[in-house]
């Protein structure tokens, strides 16, 4: 690929520092200040969610459409001792919304139970089959899903017939028609102020709301939503979604008490993922997200739930193990299918088929490839003759006018602009490949280059203590990145594919992982130009991990 090209995130007015207001109203050193400007944080009023994450700010849970519906019900299920189960998700926003919402029941003394269905065997969503089986092995009067549902028609109908009430607490795109469901709790509904709400948030404004109306002999309290707010941070993060608003604030509070004390479930995750002190929200998304996730990716999520929320030591370790087992398989399995697929294709579109990829890595793949090429990527697997596959594109395409091109060959498919999955015969490969090919050549000729955002040089950017008053970084709130530029006076084998680094003029190292930009280790005397984000820790001090190699001068 050649140089990536690169602009200043927001164009500064010459001689003036907009953000100059935000830095003395809220006491913040002027490049953190200038970070927030670059993000569009025009008002101190913007910076509150992060700065000053107080539960006064956060949104009524009661605005949110829904709620008073699904409380009332629910309240009715623990009164007259109805069981309840809910019905989850295998991702990691599902299974910390299914976790949640079971310590929620569980504290207002309701009996209730779980479900997560199992992505081979099942796949995503409700499934009469399913449903049936919990009628008769649990029972229950009252069913709730979270992160799912809200497209389930079909299901919800079959399920009044067979005398079942369901709660449907969702954020996925909303279809013509609602299911017929007791409540329908979804923040698409009607004009709530956060329309970004991962699953586990919208699980977490019914929590709010039940704690608040369903009399218990406790009482909610602040140690209590602090052990929930965890789980919204860990979900809302991994799910990818804009770290804006109130998101920034729930998230914000989740970091804050991840950071000290946790129960044993959480505790061994991250030890596990060798994180401690204080946390950011990338900390969530490359080191626990990826461990919780691996689970559901390798079978049945269960397990991944009862960590979060086993108050027993040695179960927690015990789970943890497995956990850790499952990711260590998942990641072989992953970059054995990597290094078997040939190369991107110079097509408009790299749609592959193995027809023995293992179907929970097929997406993690198509995402690299998608990076390697800059053009959209999937990769098929085969299950009895049909094709399973998931696609990846970068911003400036929609995978769903791709789809609707391929109807023609197609037995399904669904999921957002740049992330979906479809299913077909395998024998229609061909077809299908083709139609996504000449769908996004279609699409490309209208999109622009891809230019990188940075946030000027080295020195516009404050110390990783410093930028820890900032998080969440992530989705709508991008970490930083500099942009780095000298002759290579040190370059030193880490590991097989991890270079550590120095350049003229600057005083951290770099470390680089090889990837497709770069195979081989830069030579010292080499000149370098290239994006970096700012690492960091109280032991190891600053560093900068390199993301690109840039076009030396101003696009």
């Amino acid at each position: 690929m050649p140089p990536v090209r690169w602009r200043l995130r927001r164009e500064i007015p010459a001689g003036l520092a907009p953000w100059k207001g935000m830095a003395e109203a809220w006491g913040l050193e002027s490049r953190l200040a200038r970070l927030a400007w670059l993000r569009g944080v025009d008002r101190g009023e913007d910076l509150a969610w992060r700065l000053e994450p107080s539960w006064a700010r956060s949104t009524d849970p009661h605005l949110l459409p829904g709620v008073d519906a699904a409380v009332a019900r629910i309240r009715k299920a623990i009164e007259s001792r109805e069981r309840i189960v809910i019905y989850g998700d295998y991702d990691v926003d599902g299974v910390t919304a299914t976790a949640l919402l079971m310590r929620t029941l569980e504290r207002l003394g309701a009996e209730a139970s779980f479900f997560i269905p199992n992505r081979f065997s099942d796949g995503y969503g409700l499934h009469l089959d399913c449903i049936q089986e919990l009628q008769a092995t649990r029972d229950p009067g009252l069913l709730i899903s979270v992160d799912c549902g809200v497209r389930s028609l079909a299901e919800v109908a079959a399920s009044r017939e067979l005398g079942l009430d369901w709660v449907i607490t969702d954020h996925h795109a909303l279809g013509a028609e609602l299911p017929s469901a007791c409540a329908v709790v979804h923040p698409h509904l009607g004009e709530y102020a956060n329309p970004y709400l991962a699953g586990v948030g919208v699980a977490f404004k019914l929590a709010q709301a039940l704690l608040g109306a369903v009399p218990h002999p406790t009482g909610p309290d602040a140690a209590f939503l602090d052990g929930l707010i965890k789980l919204v941070a860990i979900g809302t993060v991994a799910d990818v979604m804009p770290l804006i608003g109130e998101n920034a604030l729930l998230v914000r509070r989740g970091l804050d008490s991840l950071s000290g004390r946790n129960g044993p479930g959480l505790a061994a995750l991250l030890k596990a993922a060798k994180k401690e002190g204080v946390l950011g929200a990338q900390d969530i998304a490359f080191g626990l997200a990826p461990r919780l996730n691996a689970v559901g990716r390798m079978g049945g999520a269960e397990d991944a739930v009862r960590l979060l929320l086993t108050k027993d030591p040695g179960e927690a370790e015990g789970l943890m193990a497995r956990v850790e087992s499952l990711n260590l398989e998942r990641r072989a399995i992953q970059q054995e299918l990597a290094e078997r697929l040939p190369a991107p294709s110079e097509a408009a579109f790299d749609l592959v088929l193995d027809p023995v990829a293992h179907k929970g890595v097929i997406g993690i793949v198509a995402g690299h490839r998608m990076r390697a090429s800059g053009r959209p990527a999937g990769v098929c697997t085969v299950v009895d003759g049909v094709a399973h596959c998931s696609l990846r594109a970068p911003d400036g395409y929609d995978l769903g006018e791709l789809l609707a091109l391929s109807q023609p060959f197609i037995l399904g498919g669904g999921g957002h602009r740049v992330a979906a999955g479809l299913s077909f015969e395998a024998a229609r490969f061909p077809f299908v490949q083709q139609a996504l090919q000449r769908g996004a050549a279609l699409q490309a000729e209208g999109r622009e280059r891809p230019t990188l955002l940075l946030d000027g040089g080295p020195d516009d950017l404050p110390g990783d203590g410093d930028l820890a008053r900032l998080e969440p970084f992530g989705q709508g709130f991008a970490p930083p990145l500099g942009r780095l530029e000298g002759t290579v006076t040190s370059s030193a084998v880490f590991s097989a594919d991890h270079w550590k680094l120095r350049l003229t003029g600057l005083a951290d190292p770099l470390t680089w992982f090889a990837n497709h930009e770069r195979p081989s280790q830069p030579r010292v005397g080499e000149r370098l130009c290239v994006a970096a984000a700012p690492q960091g820790s109280a032991r190891w001090g600053r560093s900068w991990l390199v993301d690109s190699v840039l076009a030396e001068a101003l696009p």
